[in-house]
C-alpha cells in the first residue's frame, strides 16, 4: 500500500480523533468491573486499530492488580484514582512490560496506601493529559519529528517510491519511539 506525504498528514490529523479522557469525565463513584471495561471500552474507541481489538478486558484488569500495577479494588468496585490508573496503564502497556510498570507505580501504590486520600493520582493525570495534548501538537506541528523522514529523498528510481518512502517513515518513527522506550526503561532502572 502506497502511502503520500499528504496521506500521512492526514493520518497524523487523525489522532485530533483519539479522545484524551478529561479527570472531569471520570465517574465520581465506584465502578462495577463491568462497568469499568465498558467505560474503558467507550472512553478510547479511538485508539482501535480494529474494531473487534478489546481496550481492557476483566482479564487484564485482574492481572494488572495482582501484578500490583493499582491498589486492589476496594469491595470488588472500582474509584476514580483506579480508573486514572487504569488509563495511564492502558498507554504505558504498548511501550513496557508489565514488570516495568509495577516497578514504575511503586511510589503511587504506597502513598495510596499510607495516605488513601491523597491527591497524588489526580496530579499525575492532569498531567499525563497535558502531556498527551503536547505529545499530538508535535507530531503535528514539529517538521524533524514527522516530515523529516519523507524529505529523506531515495536516489534510487524504482516504481515503489511512495512505498519506499512510506517504510522510511514508519522506521523514523520507530527509531524515535525506540529510542524514547530505551530512556524510559533506563529511567526506571535507575532506582526509581
Amino acid at each position: 500500500m502506497e502511502v503520500s506525504e499528504n496521506e500521512i498528514d492526514i493520518i497524523i490529523k487523525s489522532e485530533d480523533n483519539c479522545h484524551i479522557i478529561e479527570k472531569s469525565e471520570i465517574p465520581d463513584i465506584d465502578l462495577y468491573m463491568d462497568q469499568v471495561t465498558t467505560f474503558m471500552e467507550t472512553k478510547l474507541f479511538g485508539y482501535k486499530r480494529n474494531l473487534k481489538d478489546k481496550i481492557m478486558t476483566k482479564t487484564m484488569i485482574n492481572n494488572y492488580a495482582k501484578a500490583r500495577l493499582f491498589p486492589a479494588p476496594i469491595k470488588k468496585k472500582y474509584t476514580r484514582n483506579h480508573i486514572m490508573l487504569l488509563i495511564i496503564i492502558y498507554h504505558l502497556k504498548n511501550m513496557l512490560s508489565i514488570n516495568d510498570i509495577a516497578r514504575l507505580m511503586v511510589p503511587i501504590n504506597e502513598e495510596l496506601e499510607h495516605n488513601p486520600g491523597s491527591k497524588l493520582v489526580e496530579l499525575i493525570y492532569d498531567n499525563f493529559t497535558s502531556m498527551q495534548k503536547k505529545a499530538i501538537e508535535v507530531i503535528k506541528e514539529n517538521e524533524e519529528y514527522g516530515h523529516a523522514f519523507f524529505k529523506n529523498e531515495i536516489q534510487i528510481n524504482t516504481k515503489n517510491h511512495e512505498a519506499i518512502q512510506k517504510i522510511l517513515y514508519v522506521l523514523g518513527l520507530s527509531i524515535f519511539s525506540s529510542l524514547e522506550k530505551r530512556i524510559s526503561e533506563k529511567i526506571i532502572d535507575s532506582e526509581l
